[in-house]
């Protein structure tokens, strides 16, 4: 064992100071804190009259400081018609909110914004003269101003199916759904999610299904979604359920059943790392009239929300509204059932359902959340064979309680060579987004050269916001004129975390970073593992003793490590069990190369291979870390030169000009936003690499990939 004190040093003063208390923030209206289902109201309401209720005060909903409520309604009548709901004392307009038949249940989750005087208007327009038996389950509340309690924002995503497709529910015996990592959703920090629910009755009997939290017992009169006897057809409600402590809610249906369930986005507490959004309630408008949908001509219909009814013309990061679908005779043909797609424009069609219509004239609601896509417009697809008329009623919206800089949803940033000569900044001009963190590589020759703040200084974007972005710095485990034995003295370690702290106070720190390759010279070996572990605990915590807000990186490169340590592949992995109570994050570096991602096997081993993207993520989860990938980039694939060496170091295993990994990995970012802490593009026109997207690129298409997953991802 090495004697790591080789030296002390007193921690400065200014680093014992007391830092005046912070003055707290208000938190921000229109966050949401999900309750377990509660029916609160229930009554008859006579055709073409109307009431209001008041959500306040009841079902875990506080007396004071709610701009809305989200509930289940449900409505039965003898006689044909559709409630209508709005806040109370606005004026009633041309919507729909839950359509009726006689004798038939109906079904629909509801977001309501309260009236001035914290009530809710319900309307019975039916069309026969009959009246409603009415019913409202509370599930949650969002904020307005007046709240002084955080509570949970909402982070939308793509559907995405969370369980296998037809997932069959036995009669009256609860179903533990497991969520966390799946289709987007983080592994930690998730309040509540928000998913489409498809069932299909096995058996003669109606029956219903009810969603709430692991843990929590079953509600006894609330449920989600009625639904008949056996009749071939598919049935869909939106659930909002909170998650319970193991991190799976639960599905419990009173008869067979099989069940699809799809999500939508997720709430997250303020440990989430996704861009969270509030929601701001308005009072419910149509869009666009009515969508008439062929399947066999064009099955989309494309809605532009932004600027309508309220919601702004940008900025606005998803929309809820209320869809209404019913099959449409056309060319002499029947009815036909069928289902709808709902996701945000510029994305690719999800398996997922979000609404279900039958081979009849009814119309059939089911409320919705959608990302927003470009020009703040979602598309609406029918996946049925026939033609489907479509209503759409904005309910409200939501808009990013913090945006970052680079408006993604992700902290996305940029390592640029050469450091200082400003091109971190053209590289923010030419994808068309601000960078949230940048990535530096101090010179490691010697300590003196690791210690040049001026150059850090000099090498930061302009306007560097230590409050929105991030530094990040690259720091060996010891000066290149050193050894393991002598990798640097408690001074110089100090000295080095306190001018990192002073630029940015919550640094990320890659320490020892890719120290499974064997171009390392601060490599862990199979020889030195003991003695690296202890330095760099000893290191960080030097570092921590005067800087506690950094945060250290465990930062291997893909793969395994039989480079550095052909006696133990794993050794990165077994040595960051050692010190990981010193570590913050966990990252990997994954270029384009060793398999060039320009292949569908090549993308397959990017995305699933031992040690690559979904598998360190993965670990990081496992491990109670967040997951980074702190470089990444494509690489030449052919030499300029005959001579070995000179250039391309690894010609003939790179994708060169490849648009396919810059998309794959773009895409892994947007999946898992809500575990990922960073990502950073490595911009380097050397030609050992030639990365570079901006200086002298290898082609075109990788740089105008880059910018288009910039451009189709921001809020």
């Amino acid at each position: 064992m090495i004697s790591l004190l080789t030296a002390t040093a007193a921690i400065p003063a200014h680093a014992a100071e007391v830092a005046p208390a912070a003055v707290p923030e208000a938190p921000a209206a229109g966050q949401y804190q999900p309750l377990v289902s509660a029916r609160i109201e229930s009554f008859s309401l006579a055709a073409a009259t109307g009431t209001t209720f008041s959500p306040l005060g009841k079902g875990g909903v506080p007396a004071s400081g709610v701009a809305a409520v989200a509930f289940q309604l449900h409505a039965q009548s003898t006689g044909n018609g559709l409630l209508q709901i709005y806040p109370s004392g606005t004026t009633r307009a041309g919507t729909s909110t839950v359509n009726f038949v006689a004798g038939q249940p109906a079904d629909n989750a509801v977001i309501s914004g309260l009236g001035a005087d914290g009530r809710i208007a319900v309307h019975n327009g039916a069309t026969s003269g009959a009246a409603a038996t009415v019913s409202v389950d509370v599930i949650g509340y969002y904020t307005s101003d007046e709240a002084t309690t955080t509570h949970s924002t909402f982070v939308p995503l793509h559907p995405a199916r969370l369980v296998p497709a037809g997932t069959a529910l036995k009669a009256s015996t609860p179903t533990p759904i497991a969520p966390l990592g799946k289709g987007g959703i983080p592994s930690s920090g998730v309040t509540a999610v928000v998913a489409a629910v498809s069932v299909l009755p096995g058996n003669t009997t109606a029956g219903q299904i009810v969603a709430y939290p692991s843990g929590a017992p079953k509600p006894v009169t609330s449920w989600d979604l009625k639904y008949p006897g056996n009749t071939g057809a598919r049935y869909t409600t939106q659930i909002t359920v909170p998650i319970g402590a193991d991190g799976r809610f639960v599905l419990e249906s009173t008869t067979p059943t099989t069940a699809w369930v799809e999500v939508a986005g997720y709430f997250q507490d303020s440990s989430g790392a996704a861009a969270g959004s509030v929601f701001r309630p308005v009072t419910p408008a149509r869009i666009g009239g009515e969508h008439i949908v062929a399947a066999d001509e064009d099955p989309t219909a494309v809605v532009t929300f932004a600027g309508q009814a309220g919601v702004p013309a940008s900025g606005a990061s998803a929309v809820v509204f209320n869809l209404t679908a019913n099959s449409v005779i056309k060319d002499d043909r029947t009815y036909e059932a069928g289902a709808v797609n709902v996701y945000a424009e510029g994305a690719s069609p999800p398996v997922a359902r979000q609404l279900s219509y039958q081979a009849d004239a009814r119309r059939w609601p089911t409320q919705q959340v959608s990302r927003l896509g470009a020009g703040g417009r979602v598309v609406l697809r029918n996946t049925g064979v026939g033609t489907v008329r479509l209503l759409a009623d904005v309910l409200g919206y939501y808009v990013p309680v913090t945006t970052r800089l680079s408006g993604l949803p992700w902290n996305s940033g940029a390592g640029v060579q050469p450091m200082d000569q400003g091109f971190i900044d053209v590289f923010a001009t030419e994808r068309g987004a601000p960078v949230d963190n940048v990535v530096l590589f101090p010179p490691r020759q010697h300590w003196d050269w690791m210690l040049d703040y001026k150059l850090w200084e000099r090498s930061l974007p302009d306007g560097f916001d230590k409050e929105r972005q991030d530094l990040v710095m690259t720091v060996p485990l010891w000066a290149e004129d050193r050894t393991l034995e002598t990798f640097g003295t408690q001074a110089e370690w100090e000295l080095l975390a306190t001018r990192m702290a002073a630029i940015d106070p919550d640094t990320y720190v890659r320490l020892g970073w890719e120290m499974n390759l064997p171009s390392s010279y601060w490599a862990l070996t199979d020889d030195n593992r003991v003695e690296w572990q202890a330095a760099f605990i000893q290191a960080v915590q030097w570092m921590k003793g005067v800087a506690p807000g950094l945060r250290i990186v465990w930062n291997p490169n893909k793969g395994d490590d039989h480079q550095t340590c052909p006696n133990d592949p794993d050794c990165a992995r077994d040595a960051f069990q050692v010190v990981k109570d010193y570590v913050d994050v966990y990252a990997i570096d994954s270029y384009d190369s060793y398999p060039a991602a320009d292949t569908p096997a090549g993308r397959a081993t990017h995305l699933d291979g031992e040690g690559y993207l979904n598998k360190s993520l993965q670990y990081a989860v496992a491990n109670g870390k967040k997951f980074a990938v702190p470089e990444w980039g494509i690489s030449c694939k052919v030499s300029l030169y005959p001579e070995p060496d000179r250039d391309c170091d690894w010609a003939g295993n790179a994708g060169g000009d490849n648009p396919a990994y810059i998309e794959l990995y773009q895409d892994f970012f947007a999946a898992n936003a809500g575990d990922l802490a960073f990502e950073s593009y490595f911009d380097e026109p050397a030609l050992y690499i030639q990365s570079s997207l901006i200086q002298s690129p290898l082609g075109p298409k990788a740089p105008a990939a880059y910018r288009a997953g910039i451009a189709a991802n921001q809020q």
